[in-house]
């Protein structure tokens, strides 16, 4: 695990912006940079190997050659390899995730486009990666500023909060740690309809001491980094994405369980990838 591996396709200011995401994290690494570009033989005939694919190998190339051109102006130091791949996308980034430390993908979609082809592919890529993956989407974020992560209490958001503190600090930002608690979730009722009546205040009060009792190894590890704290009673991927709206990245943990743990992410991560309101990081 000592690459960043990131998905290269046809072009576009989407990819560019990934591959520049891609090369700044290998470079504070100190780890190589992986370029990858995979051509679908899916529907192709007779083995694919007339003219439809030297041209799509031809195209491939120059994007990783191009790949290669943005990645080198983000630090000359480092070490780039390309990979020209055939078959199913999904299933070769499953495979080369489980060697990278990071898989990074772009996507053209944002909250409030229409759904199209790439956004599909980058949320199945997401969702199979054995590794930590970034998805980044197609937006200027030079006005932005703040690292966002969700924080619940469990296992993924402990690692997501390192992750996201590392990168803050990294960053010269300061960490906007979300505990977003939902009453009905809690109670398991709906509003009016048989759920409990609680004492608000002392929910709010012990919610806020679970996000307490998680920032404290932050706290300890990063002494001078600015922390705001966020305890809100609503929806936690409504919350975060609009957390994320002014942010220059979200850090969700996955919580994706059992036999099908590889197809799903999670409700929140999925969640927040549907939205991608800025570069988001889901830490497995």
């Amino acid at each position: 695990m000592n690459e960043i591996a990131v998905g290269v396709s046809t072009g576009g200011t989407a990819t560019t912006r990934a591959v520049q995401w891609a090369a700044e994290q290998a470079a504070a690494r100190g780890i190589s940079l992986r370029l990858v570009h995979v051509v679908d033989d899916a529907g192709s005939s007779a083995g694919a190997e007339g003219e439809l694919r030297r041209a799509a190998e031809d195209r491939a190339r120059e994007c990783l050659s191009d790949a290669t051109a943005a990645a080198s102006l983000v630090s000359d130091s480092i070490a780039i390899v390309t990979t020209l791949e055939h078959g199913d996308p999904v299933g070769v980034f499953e495979r080369i995730s489980e060697g990278a430390e990071m898989l990074v993908v772009g996507s053209d979609w944002h909250g409030g486009r229409r759904a199209n082809r790439r956004r599909v592919h980058s949320l199945r890529i997401a969702a199979a990666s054995r590794a930590p993956v970034a998805v980044i989407p197609d937006l200027e974020m030079r006005l932005r500023s703040g690292v966002v992560v969700g924080v619940d209490g469990s296992h993924a958001s402990d690692h997501a909060l390192a992750f996201a503190a590392g990168e803050a600090e990294r960053l010269g930002s300061r960490l906007i740690a979300v505990h977003s608690w939902d009453v009905v979730a809690l109670v398991g009722g709906e509003y009016g309809y048989g759920a409990p009546l609680l004492a608000t205040d002392d929910l709010a009060r012990a919610e806020a001491e679970i996000l307490d009792a998680s920032l404290e190894p932050v706290v300890a590890a990063h002494p001078l980094l600015e922390i705001e704290r966020r305890v809100v009673a609503g929806d936690p991927v409504q919350e975060l994405s609009g957390a994320a709206a002014e942010a220059e990245l979200l850090v969700v943990g996955s919580h994706g369980r059992g036999a099908l743990a590889r197809f799903l992410l999670g409700s929140v991560s999925h969640g927040v990838l549907a939205e991608l309101e800025a570069p988001t990081v889901v830490i497995r």
